[in-house]
C-alpha cells in the first residue's frame, strides 16, 4: 500500500480475490450517494443470503493503530512484517500502524504462507521485523513443526478467531512473544489486546467503551468505529449506518466484561470463524436448502482451522458432497457427510441444531 493512500479523499474497494462478490456501482454508492469520502471498503460475512460491506473511515483505522501503538509500546524503530493481505482489517491495520509512527515496514505475499512456515520464518530473519499479525491457524501450523521465534521478534499480534489457550501455551515454550487481540472489521481492527499473553481476558484498548446486554451482547463505543455497512445487490445498495443515537454499536459476539476487560463468548449470528474467516451457517444452510438436501450445515471443532463444516443429512443423497461443495470457495465447504437414518427435529419440525452438532462432535473424532 502506497504510504499516499492515508493522505486520499478517495474511497477504497479491497475484496478478496478468493472470494468473488459484486460490488459494481458499490464506489459511486459510497461516495455519491452516501457522501462518504476517505474511507475503506471491505467485504464482510452477511447472515442473510445477501452481500455484505464494512465502510471504515480512513480516520477511524488511524485512531485505531494510534491506539494500538500507544497500547503496545511500538514506535517508529520497529519493523513490521507486512504478511496479512490488505482486504482484510489485519492487513490494513498493520500499514496503518507503520503509517502513523513512522515505523518500517516490509512487505510478504499474503498467499506465500506454507504450513511448515517455510515463507515466513526466512522474511522475519532477513528483514529483522520486530512485530507481526498471525491467525490462530497460522500459529498452529507453527507449532506443529516446533519452529522456534525468530530472535528479532518481539510481539506477535494473534487474532481472527477463538484462542485455545494450550496452543497458546505452547507457542510461549517455543519463544513466540504472543499477544491475543480480540476485534472486527467494524472496529478497524483491535478492541482488546493482552501484553501478558493471556488469552482470556483481554484488557481494553484506551479508545473503547464495551458493555453487556440482558442477552450478553456485546455493544462497543468508540473513534475507530466504523461509519456502517452496505447490503445488497448492485443497483439495489442499502446502507445501515453502525451506531445508535447514543454512538454504541451492537456486534455479533457475546462477550464478557469486568473493570476495563473482555472476554469473548461466541458468536450470536449463526456465523463461524475458520482460518480467521467468517463464514455464515444460514446461508449455507439456505444452499442445502435450495438443493433439496434433508440435512444441515454445522461447525465442529478442528485443530488447525478452528472449526470445519460438516453436512448432517439423512439418505437418499449419495452425491451430496459434490453437489454441495460445487462453485463454493474452499473456505466454505464441507468437508465431508454424516448419514442418519432420521434429522433430530424441534417441536414444529426444524433439524434440531444442538443434537446434530452433537452427532457431527461426536462422529468427527
Amino acid at each position: 500500500m502506497d504510504p499516499a493512500i492515508w493522505e486520499s479523499d478517495g474511497v477504497e474497494l479491497r475484496l478478496n480475490p478468493k472470494r468473488p462478490v459484486a460490488s459494481e456501482g458499490l464506489r459511486s454508492f459510497v461516495e455519491e450517494a452516501l457522501g462518504i469520502r476517505a474511507a475503506f471498503v471491505l467485504a464482510s460475512s452477511g447472515s442473510g443470503g445477501v452481500a455484505k460491506f464494512v465502510v471504515l473511515s480512513k480516520a477511524a483505522l488511524l485512531a485505531s493503530a494510534r491506539a494500538v501503538n500507544a497500547h503496545a509500546g511500538l514506535t517508529k524503530d520497529d519493523i513490521w512484517l507486512g504478511n496479512l493481505p490488505t482486504f482484510h482489517v489485519g492487513g490494513i491495520g498493520i500499514h496503518a500502524r507503520a503509517y502513523a509512527n513512522g515505523a518500517k515496514l516490509v512487505p510478504m505475499a499474503w498467499d506465500a504462507w506454507t504450513r511448515d512456515g517455510a515463507g515466513f520464518l526466512p522474511a522475519i530473519d532477513e528483514s529483522r521485523a520486530t512485530l507481526a499479525s498471525l491467525t490462530p491457524t497460522h500459529l498452529w501450523d507453527l507449532v506443529r513443526v516446533g519452529a522456534r521465534a525468530p530472535a528479532s521478534l518481539r510481539g506477535l499480534f494473534l487474532g481472527g478467531g477463538r484462542f485455545d489457550p494450550a496452543l497458546v501455551a505452547r507457542a510461549k515454550d517455543l519463544g513466540w512473544p504472543v499477544w491475543p487481540t480480540y476485534g472486527m472489521t467494524e472496529t478497524a481492527s483491535q478492541v482488546a489486546t493482552s501484553l501478558s499473553g493471556d488469552p482470556e481476558w483481554l484488557p481494553l484498548l484506551s479508545i473503547w467503551e464495551a458493555r453487556g446486554d440482558e442477552e450478553g451482547r456485546l455493544w462497543l463505543k468508540g473513534e475507530a468505529l466504523c461509519e456502517g455497512t452496505v447490503t445488497g445487490v448492485p443497483g439495489r445498495w442499502a446502507f445501515h449506518p453502525a451506531r445508535n443515537e447514543g454512538g454504541w454499536m451492537a456486534t455479533g459476539d457475546a462477550c464478557e466484561t469486568r473493570g476495563r476487560e473482555l472476554r469473548f463468548l461466541s458468536r450470536l449470528d449463526g456465523a463461524v470463524k475458520i482460518s480467521g474467516e467468517l463464514v455464515s451457517l444460514p446461508v449455507l444452510n439456505d444452499r442445502l436448502a435450495l438443493l433439496g438436501i434433508v440435512g444441515l450445515v454445522v461447525a465442529v471443532p478442528e485443530p488447525r482451522r478452528g472449526n470445519e463444516l460438516v453436512l448432517v443429512c439423512e439418505p437418499g443423497h449419495p452425491d451430496a458432497l459434490e453437489r454441495f461443495n460445487e462453485a463454493l470457495p474452499p473456505i466454505e465447504q464441507v468437508a465431508r457427510v454424516i448419514e442418519v437414518a432420521s434429522l433430530p427435529r424441534t417441536g414444529i419440525g426444524k433439524p434440531d441444531r444442538a443434537p446434530i452438532e452433537e452427532i457431527a462432535c461426536r462422529r468427527s473424532h
